[in-house]
């Protein structure tokens, strides 16, 4: 399903992008900063789950020294002028690895 994304390390501005969390798929969702689909080969994967490994996560944690997830708990407005504004609480660590967090959220 395609998600709003306000801004990333691949476009400045707001966009949309396919992540996948189908139901009863353990290791998902997929959050990824493209489409999902070249996300995986191209190493744009933000998240999985439930110690995945494959290339979703060999292409990039081992190069990004792992990954984290950040939240914030206040409104982001439609504009991108405040998303850096802080706010922020890291909420999960994936080290530098081959396969992504053991979470299984859904």
């Amino acid at each position: 399903q395609p998600r709003w994304i306000e801004k990333s390390s691949q476009k400045n501005s707001r966009y949309q992008a396919r992540w996948y969390n189908r139901w009863n798929i353990p290791h998902e969702p997929w959050i990824s900063a493209t489409d999902h689909g070249s996300a995986v080969h191209s190493g744009h994967i933000l998240y999985g789950e439930n110690n995945f490994g494959n290339i979703h996560a060999s292409r990039v944690l081992p190069n990004h020294l792992g990954a984290n997830v950040w939240i914030r708990n206040k409104v982001v407005k439609k504009s991108c002028a405040h998303l850096d504004g802080g706010g922020w609480t890291r909420v999960r660590h994936v080290p530098a690895g081959y396969k992504w967090h053991p979470a299984k959220d859904d």
